[in-house]
């Protein structure tokens, strides 16, 4: 994924680099935090970002980066855990490996670590923005939680959606313009949230694909858009074909907040990344 994007290479494989070279003084617990973050993956909000401000990427900035990943890993650590998932980005979860106490040990470290490098920038507005957003984040966890076995109003899922994943692609977007150009702030939050939220229907969708018997969302009473839109737990293409025009929605919302930026390779990159969650 890194070596595909060459406007912003340089610039994520350092984040990748920072991500490895945590200090841990528990070399076991070292281990463990490696071969996940070693493991392939998008680095969505990175990527997003660094093309979003042309790879202008300042050494505050990239703290902001790595505490952005290792915020959004250390979630999905604690997803693991919660839902008893065994596969992550096709390797055995932690807590399969080990247990449930270890997987939560592994990502409140990862929290820490974050947390750290966020309070090294000395910038009480980027730390108000993401203490915000972890509590954000554990909001929308919970609200999924009491919504289990429940079909949600759209409204419901929708305000879900946005506190578990897109105000953290908001935190890492507006923490960033405020370091580079604080007049990009608008369009910044309106880019991260609205890209947020078509990323999450979108993987909720390629779950629902999967069919009644093997969507891992519908077998844990979790019912996302297509479910939403159907007001049944059952498979149907219009239930489908509905959930594309919602993503599709918000991915113009997202084009709308770039359509004054130069027309340059690295604006190509964020509307091919848009129009993927679509088309």
């Amino acid at each position: 994924m890194i070596t595909a994007i060459f406007p912003v290479e340089k610039e994520l494989i350092n984040i990748k680099k920072r991500l490895l070279d945590i200090n841990c003084d528990s070399e076991d617990l070292k281990e463990i935090i490696n071969n996940f973050l070693s493991q392939e993956s998008k680095m969505i909000r990175s990527l997003l970002a660094c093309l979003f401000f042309k790879g202008n990427i300042s050494e505050e900035q990239y703290k902001i980066l790595v505490a952005t990943e290792l915020i959004h890993n250390a979630s999905l650590i604690h997803d693991d855990a919660i839902d008893g998932s065994l596969i992550r980005r096709e390797s055995e979860t932690i807590n399969l490996k080990y247990d449930n106490k270890l997987a939560v040990i592994t990502g409140d470290y990862l929290i820490s670590i974050a947390t750290r490098e966020l309070l090294e920038l000395n910038n009480n507005d980027v730390i108000k923005i993401f203490f915000e957003t972890i509590s954000k984040m554990c909001i929308g966890e919970s609200k999924q939680y009491f919504l289990k076995g429940k079909i949600p109003t759209l409204e419901e899922y929708l305000i879900k959606t946005q506190y578990k994943t897109a105000e953290l692609f908001k935190a890492c977007m507006v923490s960033m313009a405020l370091y580079i150009n604080p007049e990009m702030i608008n369009e910044a939050r309106e880019f991260a949230v609205n890209y947020g939220i078509a990323f999450q229907i979108k993987n909720d969708l390629d779950d629902y694909k999967k069919g009644i018997k093997n969507s891992q969302d519908i077998n844990d009473g979790v019912y996302t858009a297509p479910v939403v839109m159907l007001n049944s737990i059952e498979y149907n293409d219009f239930a489908i074909e509905k959930t594309l025009d919602l993503i599709h929605n918000y991915c113009e919302k997202a084009k709308d907040s770039i359509q004054n930026f130069d027309n340059d390779i690295y604006k190509d990159c964020l509307i091919g990344l848009i129009d993927k969650l679509w088309k």
